[in-house]
């Protein structure tokens, strides 16, 4: 699959429809002990959570507090990564993508962006940028979504796909992002 065509497909996964959902295993992402998030995982795939920590990033001096990172992969099939963050300190969508210019080089090397669009995800303001990089020296295509939180917080997330990955697969990605849905709607 090209990759002009397979990044049309994933922009394509999240165009989110309204079809129900099979995924079984819900999980939250939380905060000091408040939930801002749950997504629903598919059956199949890996969970690994890190923990929220202090660290110093290479070639800098001060220490900086990296949030909780939920990391979604699916059983025995390689190249595909999806990873959800609330950052430390993002109140807004356009704070969001100043962060997301910061970290993005670190998920994704000399990324180039191909497409931005402003769409909804689980009720809430969304934008979404698709491209394509290297990751672990290997050609990859791209994904990372921006969501509104209540309480002026913002969820970032990417979806990383390495060139030949299981293209059947689109539709569990396509399945996650359509059961985002915040938490603590009021104050």
């Amino acid at each position: 699959m090209g990759v002009k065509r397979t990044v049309k497909c994933l922009a394509a996964c999240l165009s989110l429809s309204a079809a129900p959902l099979f995924a079984d295993t819900p999980m939250g992402y939380t905060e000091h002990g408040k939930a801002l998030f749950r997504i629903d995982v598919p059956d199949f795939w890996n969970v690994r959570i890190g923990g929220p920590r202090t660290l110093t990033p290479p070639g800098e001096d001060a220490p900086r507090e990296v949030a909780r990172v939920i990391g979604l992969s699916p059983e025995g099939s390689q190249g595909i990564w999806m990873g959800f963050v609330v950052p430390i300190g993002i109140s807004t969508i356009d704070q969001g993508v100043d962060y997301m210019r910061e970290f993005g080089p670190h998920l994704v090397h000399d990324p180039e962006v191909s497409e931005r669009r402003t769409r909804t995800i689980g009720g809430r303001q969304a934008v979404t940028f698709t491209g394509k990089g290297r990751r672990n020296g290997k050609q990859v295509q791209f994904t990372a979504v921006l969501i509104d939180l209540p309480r002026n917080r913002v969820a970032f997330s990417v979806t990383v796909l390495e060139n030949g990955f299981d293209a059947a697969v689109l539709e569990d990605v396509n399945d996650v992002y359509a059961s985002f849905r915040a938490i603590g709607q009021g104050g």
